[in-house]
């Protein structure tokens, strides 16, 4: 009877088709184009249907409030996702962030509001890209720290809220989630309930108000009315966050229909909050680059 331990010498071991498509093997233009057999032409066919397959299980792990959409002066529209879509599909790419040197404080001698800065490199085990020296910051006088005391505890939200815009950046870069397609979320999302009409809107759609998620009304004085529901696209009402039978429930939006209807819809006012910062950073962008043309 045949060993059926026995060691096959690697060297005499035939390459697989897995092996053929690594990484390891050679990537520039002549190298791949002096490969036999059209091989060169089968690895990028391979890697690209690699790269496109993640891309979408990316998009099927994150709910339409991930998003932001933007739309241009010729009407096309492009997704954007955010800081917290970022953290549900890193690890499908195998994402590392090595953070680089202590946060730096900013601060208004004039105002006493501050912010943080961080910065870190990056790098994707899938693809063998890296990015370098991408930062993340946030401010004191962003939304989400309006109502927030004391002031050391405001210091922590800020430091939190810009390790998280560094990660995302890091992880919008070198996954290409930075500026996708509407139609492919739509695409990917068939079936599931989930659909790009629910996603939060930015630059090119209507007011301010109208961009952060609020159904506008006639009259209404206030910018900030929360998000629409998610479910039904009826307002929403916030609750509070609150302790009971010994455990912590966040605060949230639900639905202002649910009585009437049962809709169920909610939203979590950190998810919320979140959008917000990202389309307060957005604009701040947008009046520097106004400012330099």
């Amino acid at each position: 009877m045949e060993n059926e331990n026995e060691v096959i010498d690697p060297e005499v071991m035939e390459q697989t088709a897995i092996e053929k498509s690594s990484p390891r093997i050679p990537v520039s233009i002549d190298e791949l184009s002096n490969m036999p057999d059209e091989r060169g032409v089968k690895v990028i066919e391979a890697r690209r249907n690699i790269i496109d397959n993640l891309r979408r299980a990316s998009i099927m792990l994150t709910s339409p409030s991930d998003w932001l959409l933007f739309r241009n002066r010729e009407g096309a529209v492009t997704a954007y996702c955010q800081d917290t879509g970022c953290k549900r599909f890193w690890q499908l790419w195998g994402i590392e962030i090595n953070p680089k040197g202590t946060f730096e404080k900013i601060t208004d001698e004039k105002t006493g509001d501050f912010a943080y800065r961080c910065v870190a490199d990056g790098g994707c085990k899938v693809t063998g890209l890296y990015v370098y020296d991408i930062e993340g910051i946030r401010y004191s006088t962003e939304d989400f720290c309006k109502y927030v005391e004391p002031d050391i505890k405001k210091e922590m939200f800020v430091r939190l809220a810009a390790t998280a815009n560094r990660d995302g950046n890091i992880i919008r870069t070198l996954t290409g989630m930075k500026s996708v397609a509407l139609e492919l979320l739509d695409e990917v999302w068939k079936g599931t309930g989930k659909t790009s009409n629910l996603c939060s809107k930015g630059k090119g759609y209507g007011t301010q108000s109208e961009r952060r998620g609020a159904i506008a009304h006639e009259g209404d004085k206030t910018d900030d009315q929360g998000p629409i529901c998610p479910k039904c696209s009826s307002k929403m009402t916030y609750y509070a966050a609150k302790d009971k039978d010994g455990k912590h429930y966040g605060a949230f939006w639900g639905c202002s229909q649910w009585k009437a209807t049962g809709c169920k819809g909610s939203v979590q006012d950190s998810d919320y909050q979140q959008t917000k910062r990202d389309l307060a950073q957005l604009d701040a962008q947008d009046a520097q680059q106004a400012g330099a043309l």
